[in-house]
């Protein structure tokens, strides 16, 4: 996320309701839960090495490895050296649908400020102060959980790992070196750290993170706003999601070069555990995050990425009870 200034909050947030019931126990999502609480550990782990290890824009050469290796033993096609140091990997499901896109930023950014992470950044005056360690780490889980269920999967999944998103300049990078010209995605999806508590995840139709000199900002869609969140809340519960009203002050994102393309929407998804001293507001001195909420994000990312994927291939993936 390109910060402008530290912004002091999120804007004030109410719940959404949802006419879906949760889904039965035995649905795909069901099985992406079971398995992402059996390999939560590893995730959280990957997302640890990654802390210890950033890399700035442009230079996410150890970062772009671990990424491509992971998928890769996932089997996952992978493509390296995208925009950069981008990587792109491709889950084939068994059954036929469409192609739909996941991104998640690798960078890290320039800060002496101390890291309050108990393994902190071991690289001087760099340090993961905007998430995307994070965002690595559910992004290879949510490949994981994808990849755990490929048989009963209808389409393909894109996996956009971005390098330079600090710079705004690693999405049109790699869309410059052809990521869309062998296949465009019917949807993209991506979400961000953001100073909600865990168990929570927000988003908004329209208009969602302003452009600035050098990002392109963010607009979902809000067609696919609209069919995500309902998939979103039939997995997670009503509760869980609340709906942004104006863009935050002070940030912007280039998630939105991808936009310009294929209808996407972007989420922020809560990390922080006020009780524990833990906010998760992007380039804050005190920066961190409860890792317990990438498990909830991974979930809640499978839940928009499957609904696109199924509706688009005439099925679905959620069941509905009286």
């Amino acid at each position: 996320m390109v910060p402008r200034r530290i912004a002091p909050a999120l804007t004030v947030l109410t719940l959404m309701t949802s006419p879906h019931a949760l889904q039965r126990p035995d649905d795909l999502h069901s099985r992406i839960a079971s398995h992402v609480e059996t390999h939560q550990a590893e995730f959280v782990a990957l997302r640890r090495d990654l802390h210890r290890h950033p890399e700035l824009s442009d230079r996410e050469v150890r970062t772009a490895g671990v990424v491509a290796n992971q998928l890769k033993s996932l089997g996952l096609d992978v493509r390296t050296g995208v925009g950069g140091h981008g990587v792109v990997g491709i889950l084939k499901g068994a059954r036929p649908g469409p192609l739909v896109a996941y991104r998640a930023d690798m960078d890290a950014f320039p800060t002496a400020l101390p890291d309050p992470a108990p393994f902190p950044s071991e690289v001087p005056g760099v340090r993961h102060i905007c998430g995307h360690d994070v965002h690595v780490a559910i992004g290879v889980g949510l490949a994981s959980a994808l990849a755990s269920v490929r048989r009963d999967l209808p389409g393909h999944v894109m996996f956009i790992f971005q390098p330079a998103e600090e710079r705004a300049a690693g999405a049109r990078a790699m869309l410059d070196d052809g990521l869309f010209a062998a296949d465009k995605p019917v949807a993209v999806f991506g979400v961000h750290t953001a100073p909600l508590e865990v168990g929570r995840i927000t988003s908004k139709a329209g208009l969602m993170m302003h452009p600035n000199a050098i990002a392109a900002g963010v607009t979902n869609d809000a067609a696919l706003y609209a069919s995500a969140t309902r998939d979103l809340v039939a997995v997670v519960g009503a509760d869980a999601f609340v709906e942004l009203h104006a863009p935050p002050a002070g940030f912007s994102e280039d998630f939105g070069e991808y936009q310009k393309l294929v209808p996407g929407v972007f989420f922020f998804l809560g990390l922080s555990r006020a009780a524990r001293g833990i906010i998760a507001m992007p380039h804050s001195r005190s920066f961190d995050v409860d890792e317990a909420g990438m498990a909830f994000g991974i979930r809640a990312m499978a839940a928009v990425v499957i609904g696109r994927l199924s509706a688009a291939a005439g099925t679905t993936a959620f069941s509905s009870s009286a």
